[in-house]
Formats: structure tokens, sequence, C-alpha cells
């Protein structure tokens, strides 16, 4: 079994991790001294920390990522980490109005948090399968969110957030509204979003639902961007069917499809068929969630306040 003495030279087989970090380069092995010149001339490189956070080594794990290197979501770098972290979790937690199912933990995103993101979405709250994934949008409502991606030629460069942290007691009513703008939340949700514009290249906004039409509008950024405000997939088809087509060919002249993406610009018909859902990508899920999570449907319900069914029927091949 490897130990931190397999990665270092000897002088530094007593430091901890934490001096390992802003030691020299020249600390691992492998990396002699004049190496460890080379990279702080040519990239500013001075420290261990410094290398494992060079943009160009990110850059080049994001290209194997995109060629299915690791197949699942290893989650948030430093960055997008420390802002998770910095979430106003007591707030929602300690809510007088008790709106919040905080039986459960919250739910942050989906998509990439690696700046290759040209899309950006935004949803109301994390229902069951969302919270049992730790991803946002992967039950039923997310498989057609996903199916109308696959219409944009959209395969990876979306990032998905929602404008609640916690799932929500009831619909988005006149006291959701006024929730939504308390300074904690509406001020964290604002700085997500500012943090997407400002990391990733995006082309455009979409809405899911009222409840995120209203976090969007309350977004002092959203009038620099292409928004388009998509009724929620879980209403009824005759509507959300039609609405979709309406926005169908803004959203596929705002949007340029991924490399390997193919656009398909037919219109839904009047109800959703098998087409129209697609499964969650796998590069969108966690490493070991079970092979059938974010696919055919939703497979958990609530079952009161603190216990969640999980439906783990295998799906057919």
């Amino acid at each position: 079994m490897k130990s931190i003495k397999d990665f270092v030279d000897a002088a530094y087989k007593n430091k901890s991790i934490a001096e390992i970090l802003e030691a020299s380069p020249a600390a691992l092995k492998g990396i002699s001294a004049a190496d460890a010149e080379k990279l702080d001339a040519a990239f500013g490189v001075k420290s261990v920390r410094d290398l494992a956070n060079l943009k160009y080594v990110r850059n080049a794990q994001t290209l194997l990522a995109m060629n299915g290197i690791p197949d699942f979501d290893p989650g948030p770098g430093p960055i997008w980490q420390q802002m998770f972290n910095d979430a106003p979790l007591a707030h929602y937690i300690n809510h007088p109005q008790q709106r919040f199912r905080i039986d459960f933990s919250p739910v942050f995103y989906r998509g990439r948090l690696d700046g290759t993101a040209r899309l950006l979405i935004v949803g109301q709250d994390p229902s069951t399968d969302e919270i049992l994934a730790q991803r946002a949008f992967v039950g039923s409502s997310g498989q057609r969110l996903q199916g109308l991606l696959h219409k944009l030629g959209i395969t990876r460069s979306y990032i998905i957030l929602n404008t609640f942290l916690y799932g929500i007691n009831g619909q988005f009513d006149n006291t959701m509204k006024k929730i939504t703008q308390e300074d904690a939340i509406l001020n964290y949700r604002n700085a997500l979003f500012d943090q997407v514009v400002a990391a990733n290249n995006i082309e455009a906004v979409i809405t899911i639902g009222a409840g995120a039409r209203d976090a969007v509008e309350r977004w002092p950024e959203h009038q620099q961007h292409a928004v388009y405000n998509l009724i929620h997939p879980s209403a009824p088809e005759n509507m959300v069917l039609p609405d979709w087509n309406k926005h169908l060919p803004d959203l596929l002249n705002s949007i340029s499809p991924d490399d390997d993406g193919v656009v398909d610009a037919t219109p839904y018909g009047v109800q959703y068929t098998a087409g129209d859902e697609k499964k969650i990508p796998r590069y969108d899920l966690p490493f070991g969630i079970p092979v059938w999570h974010g696919t055919n449907g939703t497979r958990s319900i609530r079952d009161g306040a603190d216990k969640i069914i999980w439906n783990a029927v295998t799906p057919a091949a």
C-alpha cells in the first residue's frame, strides 16, 4: 500500500501534507530542482499546490473527462467545493416557515463544473430521485429535460442549478416567492449564477418552471443573457409540449451543439414518446449509483417526512 513517503523525496517523508503542498515541486519524486525552476519560469508554479491547480493540468483532465475518463462525475473541484461549503444551510434548516424538506441533504447541481458549460439550466428544488443521486434533475422530469438537450445536440456542455437547495413542501406560492427573496437565499443563489458565467462561456439560460423563472429574474446579470422560460416537464403534456415547441427554434439558434451532438429540430408531438426521454448520462452521476437510477422515469417516492422508497427494478436492456 502506498503512502506519502512513496511520492516525496527523503527530506519530506516526515512532513505533513500541508507542508508538502506549500513546498517546491522538487519535493515530489521525479521532479528535480532544475525541473522545478523550469515549471516556475514557464507557468509560475512555485509549490506542489500550484502544480496541482495548474490550469493546463485541469484542462488536460477535462479533455480526458470529455473522452469518458472517468465515466462518472468526480464531484466539485476546489472553487466549487468552497462555494458549496459556504451555502446558507442553517437558514434553510431553521427557517420559521418550515417549508423546506430538511430531513435529507441538500442537492447542489448536475453537469459540468470544469468550465466547459455553455448552457445554464435553473430548476426549482430537488425531489427524491435527486436526493438519492445528489444531482439535480435526474428523475422523470430530468429525463425529459435530457431529451430536450438531445434535440439541441447538447451532450455535456451544461450546468444545472436549482432555485432552492432543499426540496420544498407544497408549490411555489406567494410564501415561497417571499422566501426566495430573503438575503441568505437570494445572495447565495446569485453568487452561484455569477460563478457559472465567470467560469464558462454561457450561450443561453433556460429556466424550468415558475420558481426558476422568478429566481433568474432576480439575478442582476440575467439581462446580459438569452433567457428562455420553459414550462416544467411535470406539468400536463398539452401545456408543456406546445411551449417547448415554441422555444425550440430560438434555442437551436442560440446554442451551439456539442461536437458529438446531433441536432434534431423535429417538433414534439401532442404526447411524450419514448424517444422524448433520455437516460441521465453516467458521467453526470456519482460513482457507485445503481445503473438503473436516472432511467425509465421516477424511481423513488417520499413516504412521510423521513422515509424514501427506492424502486430497484432493473430496466430491460
